[in-house]
């Protein structure tokens, strides 16, 4: 999550456009969906614990290494190489929730661990533009890439994965690989979760550099906002797991498509944003989208891993994630080109919107019981 918030000092020094912009964040995506399907199926084979604690450590070692580079190519390299472990952290991480709680709880249990996502960017937002600014974007990066190693160790040397007999318990009955590709359901969650984690890059990506360039907001506040935004999308990935949980009884698609409406209705508002409104009404619309384009990743991930079950749940979330990530690299390029090529931000934020809703048809369709 620092790498896009540092972006507006990132772009000033290379003097990239909207579309390079763009094309920078998804970089590390790249090497996320070419990896993310091995990284479940070594999730799986090896256990999560090992697979976590290394591919955490081997991110932040790569995060140290921006120091090495000089220019903008050399920038892309180190992100793309980076993408590799970065794709460890979801299959393993959501097999391990998938393993240490039944399904009843697991929608409450995938939102507080993926509220780590959010955390971590409130946490960037309110803290690396500062130092960026003082220090240089490469120095605050390589703070966030020692806390990462740090990170890695602590989970080779502190987490137990569950017995395997636990795992079973109570769990859905694991289906293959094939049955998983042949799944209607598991595709249409693939689409919803590509379009959103896209626009929840779009999001934390350009945010910033609408706030300061359209609603001449300063680099610090704007971080600020984005970090309330986060904040918000920490926090409804814990609530909105509850909900699914108590009021929906385990039913995750109903509360997904609600998420996906807030994020659309958000989005369009976003697009007429101007310098003269409050401050405060600007940072509901902006806390507004945070919201619905960071809490669903709890619930997909529960979904997803109660359709495959937990014998393959990494391979499960590893495949979906791959279909993910494709639109986590493709959607930023794409609204940083609207954005060009229209010469305002309205148009792709409207655009986003619309790309927003589009799952939802699908999404409805989705057969899942009450546990």
């Amino acid at each position: 999550m620092g790498i896009p918030i540092l972006v507006p000092l990132i772009q000033k020094e290379f003097g990239l456009n909207l579309t390079e912009v763009g094309v920078l964040v998804s970089t590390v995506n790249v090497g996320v969906v070419a990896a993310v399907l091995a990284a479940g199926k070594a999730a799986d084979r090896y256990g999560e614990r090992r697979i976590i604690g290394y591919g955490t450590a081997s991110c932040g070692v790569l995060v140290l290494a921006v120091h090495l580079t000089d220019g903008f190519l050399g920038l892309l390299v180190v992100f793309l190489l980076l993408g590799v472990p970065v794709a460890t952290g979801t299959p393993a991480g959501s097999k391990a929730v998938a393993g240490w709680f039944p399904d009843r709880e697991r929608g409450t249990a995938m939102g507080i661990r993926q509220t780590g996502i959010p955390v971590g960017g409130t946490i960037a937002a309110l803290t690396l533009p500062s130092l960026g600014l003082v220090y240089g974007w490469r120095l605050a990066l390589s703070l966030v890439g020692a806390a990462t190693v740090a990170t890695g160790v602590l989970v080779l040397l502190c987490y137990r994965e569950p017995e395997r007999s636990r795992v079973a318990a109570g769990a859905a009955p694991s289906v293959g690989l094939r049955e998983i590709v042949r799944h209607g359901d598991v595709w249409a969650g693939a689409f919803y979760a590509a379009v959103l984690a896209g626009c929840q890059w779009c999001y934390i990506s350009y945010i910033e550099l609408y706030l300061t360039e359209d609603i001449l907001f300063s680099l610090v506040f704007a971080a600020a906002l984005l970090a309330v935004g986060q904040a918000c999308g920490g926090a409804g990935r814990i609530g909105f797991g509850v909900v699914s949980d108590r009021l929906f009884y385990g039913r995750r698609v109903p509360v997904l498509v609600m998420l996906a409406l807030l994020g659309a209705a958000a989005g369009i508002a976003t697009a007429f944003l101007s310098p003269g409104l409050p401050p405060g009404l600007v940072a509901v619309v902006v806390s507004l989208l945070g919201l619905g384009t960071m809490s669903w990743q709890g619930l997909y991930l529960a979904l997803v891993s109660k359709i495959g079950g937990p014998g393959v749940a990494g391979v499960a979330i590893g495949m979906t994630n791959t279909v993910a990530f494709v639109g986590v690299v493709v959607l930023p390029p794409v609204f940083g080109f609207i954005a060009d090529r229209t010469q305002s931000y309205e148009m792709a934020w409207i655009a986003m919107a619309i790309a927003i809703a589009l799952p939802i048809p699908f999404l409805v369709k989705v057969r899942e019981e009450r546990v």
